[in-house]
Order: structure tokens, then C-alpha cells, then sequence
């Protein structure tokens, strides 16, 4: 488990760590008869969190937090944790998405990929709601 400090400032290595691979004689991906799930790992996460720097603004994110009448103080670092898993938690519905687009053939992501992706991937299912709305 990282620390803090680490997710909230996350270092760039000096130089890119590549893993050696040897070639091999056998396919790296065997046809199979049913479609598998596309897994996304969570270190491609990573890598394309870090290649886009974007950042959810802090003082937007308490407005929304404090705009709930339960909620209090909110302390000076939780607006900007809440930013970053925001960050990776669409970065990962993207790297998804871009899966089901590109099964289909195609370069840009669609509503009706994010849909795809949202019903067959079980971390979104509390968005099935919100996307039914579009059509496939």
C-alpha cells in the first residue's frame, strides 16, 4: 500500500523501466470460442494516468463536498485525494472503453462503447442506471 505522499505526488523515473521479454514460439493469445472479458491492469492504469496530466480542482471538489448539509469541516488534503481517485477512476472507464471501440473497429470512443463497457464490467455496474439511457 502506498503512502500519501506517493499518491499525491507521484515521482517520474529517471528512465523508463522496460521488462525484457524473449520470444517465444507460441501465440500470446489463443482464439478461443467465447469472447473473453478484457482485463485492464491496473499498472496500464498507471501508465495512462501518468502520460495525461490532468487535475480535478480542489476548491470545486470541497464545494461539492460541503454543498451536503451532513458534512462539515473538511480537512485541507481530503478535496485533493478525492480528485486523484476521481482521476484514476475515469482513467480506468476510458482504458475500458477504448477496449470496447476497439473491438468494434473503431478509433474513437462512442456512448454506446462507454455503455458496452459499463454493462460488461462489473467494477461500473452502479452506472448501468445512468447509461441505459443510450443506445447501443
Amino acid at each position: 500500500m502506498a503512502d500519501i505522499h506517493s499518491i499525491m505526488n507521484p515521482v517520474e523515473p529517471e528512465e523508463p523501466v522496460v521488462p525484457k521479454v524473449e520470444p517465444s514460439a507460441e501465440p500470446l493469445v489463443e482464439p478461443s470460442a467465447e469472447p473473453e472479458q478484457a482485463s485492464i491492469t491496473q499498472s496500464t492504469i498507471i501508465d495512462s494516468f501518468d502520460r495525461i496530466k490532468t487535475h480535478f480542482p480542489a476548491a470545486r471538489i470541497k464545494k461539492i463536498m460541503q454543498s451536503d448539509e451532513e458534512i462539515g469541516k473538511v480537512a485541507q488534503a481530503t478535496p485533493v485525494v478525492v480528485g486523484r481517485a476521481l482521476e484514476i477512476f475515469i482513467a480506468n472507464l476510458v482504458e475500458v472503453s477504448a477496449l470496447e471501440a476497439k473491438k468494434s473497429g473503431v478509433r474513437r470512443i462512442g456512448a454506446a462503447h462507454i455503455r458496452a463497457a459499463v454493462e460488461k464490467t462489473e467494477q461500473f455496474d452502479f452506472l448501468v442506471d445512468a447509461v441505459a439511457k443510450y443506445q447501443s
